[in-house]
């Protein structure tokens, strides 16, 4: 029994027309542009597999385009610890989590932000393992008191060690990619009972837009898929900036880039699990500096979506994020709004959903629990409204007859906590009501549900002799 993930794809901005469009400007992209790699070992596979090279420059051809899609999986399986915890992506179904790896952390509260810590990090963890819609965790925050050399085994170790969910983020190195795929196969027992249910996967930033290969990153690319593990391709090129102003334009290269990174994957291991990573983003043209809450973040996800069903691939996404700098009305606005377009565009995998605040650069604990109930929100709109004979009621208003009460009636009792969404923070009582309870503010209210979560939900932990062969092999930071 895997998480719901509930189907969107009700929202369509593109045009069957316009996805062809965009797909063969791609193409053209690909054959009469090229990409810049700087990778020596990806630069040999492009040419083994048929691209034209000139000096570091690659030509992709749309043959080459097409095998790779021949193999690449449809459905990309990533596993919780907790079998109930599994995110099965396929078609339209949506799921959200958490995401980013800001290193500054705004404690409940508070209207300032500090560097985060290992100890945070895990809290974090702890709490959206007990968020009921929070589906994943994407590591939601680079601890600073961590050098780089030590991140990637002790995030890892701290997340899956605070969550029976899954887990993805970012490796940091060769090295770094190694030492979590060896913690991930003493917790599995092996390795092909890892890739069998690969409970941890891989984010890698390869494309430094627009059309670049990054050198180290494609290492870490590499290394991952060579093990047959999940990965998640991110390229995030700015509209206005890194990528054209027009959404069309900026979607022609995100796509792009997109398809010579599955390219290269499957270059690498045909067939090893990938989610196409489309991350658009738009520059502020005023500063210069990235918006993360506007309309048409939203817009473009979505749109992305549509793409990434077209060529049967997962897609990893963004939504929920804001420019706010407080859990305030300007971070509920933007954060629902993007957050409601890209689950109804059907997009698979949405991460920086819950605890995001000032776009990517800090988290916050009593955002993420109300970030949670605006998923949930979400998640309640792709369920639609369901007719059926007995949801039709025609029955119970022939039974309770004009000018009676349906209040008492069983088919009241039946239907009334599946038909309407009840968030537990939202405050819906009379003013008279609120009033003589405190007057509390949602802010107030999402303060003492953190602090109740922090202090009743129990991280699920390791099997001891687990655990301890772990801390035998490793180098691990004791928690504060």
């Amino acid at each position: 029994m895997s998480r719901p993930g509930p189907v969107g794809g009700q929202y369509q901005p593109l045009t069957t027309d316009q996805i062809e469009q965009i797909h063969e400007a791609s193409l053209k992209v690909l054959e009469q542009t090229g990409i810049d790699v700087q990778n020596k070992e990806a630069l040999e596979l492009y040419r083994h597999g048929g691209a034209r090279i000139d000096g570091r420059r690659v030509y992709i051809s749309a043959r080459m385009v097409e095998r790779a899609l021949e193999t690449v999986p449809h459905r990309v399986a990533l596993a919780g610890r907790d079998p109930a915890q599994d995110v099965v992506l396929e078609g339209k179904r949506v799921f959200a989590g958490t995401g980013g790896s800001p290193t500054m952390m705004q404690d409940p509260g508070t209207d300032t932000v500090r560097p985060g810590t290992l100890q945070d990090l895990a809290d974090i963890t702890r709490m959206a393992d007990a968020l009921e819609y929070c589906d994943f965790v994407v590591m939601p925050l680079f601890p600073a008191d961590l050098t780089a050399d030590e991140a990637p085994i002790n995030r890892f170790y701290t997340c899956v060690t605070n969550t029976a969910k899954h887990v993805m983020g970012g490796v940091g190195s060769v090295a770094g990619a190694r030492e979590v795929i060896e913690l991930g196969t003493m917790i599995a027992g092996s390795l092909p009972e890892l890739q069998a249910r690969p409970f941890i996967s891989a984010i890698t930033s390869w494309m430094v837009s627009p059309l670049k290969v990054d050198r180290h990153v494609t290492d870490i690319l590499i290394e991952w898929c060579r093990h047959g593990l999940p990965i998640a391709l991110s390229s995030a090129p700015m509209a206005g900036s890194t990528s054209p102003v027009t959404l069309a334009g900026s979607l022609v290269q995100l796509n792009s880039e997109q398809l010579s990174g599955i390219v290269l994957t499957q270059l690498v291991k045909p067939g090893v699990p990938v989610l196409a990573g489309y991350i658009p983003g738009f520059a502020d043209m005023r500063s210069g500096g990235y918006l993360g809450g506007p309309i048409e973040f939203g817009m473009m996800q979505a749109a992305a979506a549509q793409l990434a069903h077209f060529y049967r691939v997962p897609i990893y996404c963004s939504a929920g994020m804001t420019d706010a700098k407080l859990p305030d009305v300007q971070a509920g606005y933007e954060k629902i709004s993007t957050l409601l377009l890209a689950a109804m565009g059907g997009c698979n995998y949405i991460h920086h959903a819950i605890g995001m605040i000032t776009n990517m650069n800090a988290i916050s604990l009593e955002q993420a629990v109300m970030d949670d109930e605006m998923v949930g929100a979400a998640m309640r709109v792709l369920k639609g409204i369901q007719v059926t004979s007995e949801t039709l009621g025609v029955e119970v208003i022939n039974r309770v007859g004009p000018g009676g009460h349906f209040l008492k009636d069983l088919h009241t009792v039946k239907f009334m906590r599946s038909e309407v969404y009840y968030p537990l923070l939202a405050d819906r009582q009379s003013r008279e009501a609120w009033e003589a309870a405190g007057k509390q503010d949602s802010r107030t209210r999402a303060i003492a549900r953190v602090r109740k979560l922090l202090k009743e939900h129990a991280a699920p932990g390791l099997p001891s002799d687990v655990a301890n062969a772990i801390r035998a092999r490793f180098r691990l930071r004791a928690l504060q």
